[in-house]
């Protein structure tokens, strides 16, 4: 006898999901629970068709993310950003050997992060868990593209009652001999969200009390967005283990009510004050941890501190 949990999930999804393999992949994505009502997609070919032409013909990020009920909480290709995929983790700027490289504004063509393979490691009732491997790269002239960052990662989707759980670790190591990732007041880990939310029917709050007007340039161990779907309140918090892994909050680059009109912009960066090398005695570039949370409900700060401090109990 199914619980009443399975019940619901499986009404909300608009599939049995024990009933049928959860996980499905096409050409381009891996899906999950199915290509017909899909809650997560990550992205392990090139783009067939991006807008833009080929420049945009990227890999390795995440979209869709939805609430249970379905809604829609990333956007990708918008038109003011056609580099803005979703739920993605480039670096602006690697320097390699002294010399920078944008690998983040993919259209200029200096280096790009791609992924490289994708594993199933489990699969659950709610939820399934992938390993995927993925490279950063640059190009030097006419020269094929060279690999100067390995990255290992491990991706958990879990499926509550009224919240979709996306986590995501983190690993790099240098493929060169000196890699550098460049101060900038945006690089990382970043979410752009739903076009339909802005500073006039959404909300921002982050760890320290910030808002869409302050919030930007200033250390957060997690930021809220709370806004509307068609079916009701919602939410997207993201939450990083930066204060653990590193010692120090990341730096959150937001976007203001003035800029695009307060469209949800949010960016983890530990380079926001300065560069850092790539290497095992820095653990805000080389080894990060997110929990991104997708709800069909309004979070309020008790509760995203609460999902904070357990998500990082040791």
């Amino acid at each position: 006898m199914k619980s009443t949990l399975f019940t619901s999930l499986a009404a909300l999804l608009g599939v049995m999901i024990a009933q049928g393999d959860p996980t499905e992949a096409d050409a381009e994505r891996i899906l999950f629970p199915s290509a017909e009502t899909p809650v997560f997609a990550w992205q392990k070919n090139p783009m067939t068709k991006p807008k833009g032409g080929e420049k945009f013909a990227v890999s390795a990020f995440i979209h869709p993310l939805t609430t249970p009920s379905g809604f829609v909480c990333t956007d990708i290709q918008p038109a003011d950003h056609l580099h803005h995929l979703g739920i993605w983790w480039p670096w602006k700027y690697v320097e390699v050997d002294g010399k920078k490289y944008n690998t983040w504004e993919i259209q200029q063509g200096q280096g790009a992060h791609v992924a490289r393979s994708v594993k199933e490691i489990s699969r659950m009732k709610f939820g399934a868990q992938w390993e995927v491997s993925n490279e950063t790269v640059i190009k030097q002239g006419g020269a094929e593209p060279k690999v100067v960052i390995h990255e290992t990662g491990r991706i958990t989707l879990t499926m509550r009652e009224k919240d979709t759980v996306l986590d995501i670790t983190l690993d790099q190591i240098a493929a060169a001999d000196s890699v550098v990732i460049g101060k900038y007041r945006y690089s990382g880990f970043t979410w752009r969200g739903p076009e339909a939310w802005n500073k006039d029917n959404s909300t921002m709050l982050s760890s320290e009390g910030k808002g869409r007007d302050d919030a930007n340039g200033t250390p957060a161990r997690w930021l809220l967005l709370n806004g509307t779907s068609p079916k009701g309140p919602a939410s997207v918090l993201i939450l990083s283990q930066a204060q653990i892994i590193a010692g120090t909050a990341e730096k959150i680059r937001v976007w203001g009510p003035k800029d695009h009109n307060g469209n949800p912009f949010v960016n983890f960066n530990p380079v926001f004050d300065k560069a850092l090398p790539l290497d095992d005695a820095n653990p805000a570039v080389s080894k990060r941890a997110y929990r991104v949370i997708a709800a069909d409900r309004a979070l309020d700060a008790v509760e995203a501190e609460a999902e904070w401090k357990k998500w990082t109990a040791r």
